[in-house]
């Protein structure tokens, strides 16, 4: 028996994973992929905000500081959890269940893909699908931001501040009734196509070109960088029935990073709080940590101490 286990090793689960090792609990964190994805070419790591790099210098460390405690780690896939009379039973493809006291469930969102030609290979080349993380690249320059999510609307809002030119091309009409809506509407450096929808995406290494297209009517519009917001998809099924979710599927937690069950905790991009930045989830493992840590020092009899290194 366990006392944590963290599903997720990007920025959340990590932070967690690096509280509990302080805390010398007995933990394990599960997980497919270490450090989590990143949408954008590593080529450009010399041009992306301090947070990022801080972030991810971060994550990289805490990674490596990870990767020298080879019994609290699993690279497995986790398919289910149960709440038992002494905790939570967690499945997983192939090692088994796992047992602990708490758990914290760290394993973020994916980004709904533009499903058009050549979209896929300018990922990292002048596509992304994280406006608030690279709006700072684009002082001066022209953007498209493509959707009409609550996220999209506020990298519109945060791309209008710097630069020249901002395309909102909504696929979905948009209601401007809304105060960051109507606003965006009227800045002079916003242009709304309202009702169009992404055709292709082209230029030779780097995205230049955006070619929209409604009733049959096309726009090419020449374009610095293009950024994708057609909305996430949290990566919950494991727990769906277990922990109280919102409509979209995204995990339901108080300002303790606390759900519906006690002692099952959840931070980073997988929850109901906003966030997106990584230095903001790796606030949020952390705080999730510490609330598991604090439910266990209530729950003595379910409390181990892993010895000193």
């Amino acid at each position: 028996m366990r006392d944590v286990i963290i599903i997720g090793a990007g920025a959340a689960g990590l932070s967690a994973a690096i509280y509990a090792l302080g805390k010398r609990l007995n933990f394990l964190v599960i997980y497919d992929e270490l450090c989590g994805k990143s949408d954008w070419s590593q080529s450009l790591a010399d041009q992306e905000s301090e947070a990022y790099r801080a972030g991810s210098e971060a994550v990289n460390l805490f990674a490596r500081r990870l990767s020298t405690h080879s019994e609290q780690h699993m690279r497995d896939r986790v398919t289910a959890i149960t709440k038992s009379d002494t905790g939570f039973r967690v499945e997983t493809v192939n090692h088994g269940v796992q047992e602990s006291a708490t758990v914290i469930i760290a394993t973020g969102a994916t980004a709904v893909p533009l499903n058009v030609p050549y979209a896929q290979e300018f990922v990292g080349h002048g596509l992304g699908y994280s406006i608030t993380t690279y709006a700072n690249m684009m002082t001066g320059k022209t953007a498209a931001v493509i959707g009409t999510t609550p996220r999209a609307l506020r990298g519109v809002g945060e791309l209008a501040r710097i630069a020249q030119k901002v395309y909102l091309i909504a696929p979905v009409h948009l209601d401007t009734s809304g105060m960051l809506a109507h606003t965006l509407e009227q800045r002079p450096n916003v242009e709304l196509f309202d009702g169009y929808r992404v055709k292709e995406i082209v230029g030779d290494f780097h995205a230049g070109e955006v070619i929209i297209e409604r009733n049959g009517q096309t726009r090419n519009l020449g374009i610095d960088a293009a950024f994708v917001d057609l909305g996430l998809q949290p990566n919950t099924d494991f727990a769906r029935g277990l922990v109280e979710m919102n409509a979209e599927g995204f995990i339901k937690v108080d300002n303790q990073n606390a759900t519906s069950v006690p002692g099952l905790f959840a931070a980073g991009d997988v929850t109901t709080a906003f966030g997106e930045q990584v230095v903001i989830a790796l606030g949020e493992g952390a705080r999730a940590a510490l609330s598991a840590y604090d439910y266990l020092l209530a729950e003595p009899a379910t409390y181990t101490h892993l010895p000193m290194d």
